[in-house]
């Protein structure tokens, strides 16, 4: 009692696998179309992610920076690299066997927007 046994690793691990594709990745997937909504950490430029489904082999570069950067990546993959904006849903059943697409992960300004002190409306007007 009490022991969780190797099934336990072995599932904690999947869905810990789970948890880092769906959430830095932003990995969306429908039974037709996936699309991206990545969250990379500060301190990783780039990352990549290699999916096989139905026959197909999706190799997605996610590259931090600006268009320029993504462009770059773009030149220096091989001739059929492709960008894909995030959040744009991409039809993957209409790919060849092996595509390779360039996601741009835009960095978020630096300096967040002041929040503004509100007093909640239950409170107002009271001493």
């Amino acid at each position: 009692v009490g022991r969780g046994g190797w099934s336990w690793y072995t599932g904690a691990a999947a869905w810990m696998h789970r948890a880092a594709i769906e959430s830095i990745l932003g990995l969306q997937q429908g039974a037709q179309e996936l699309c991206f909504t990545p969250c990379l950490p500060s301190h990783w430029p780039r990352a990549e992610l290699c999916l096989s489904r139905d026959g197909r082999t999706m190799r997605f570069v996610f590259v931090r920076g600006n268009a320029q950067a993504a462009q770059d990546v773009l030149r220096d993959e091989q001739l059929d690299a492709q960008l894909l904006r995030p959040s744009t849903p991409l039809a993957w059943t209409t790919l060849q066997p092996h595509s390779i697409f360039v996601v741009p992960v835009l960095d978020e300004p630096s300096n967040p927007p002041a929040s503004r002190d509100i007093e909640p409306t239950y409170l107002q007007g009271t001493t």
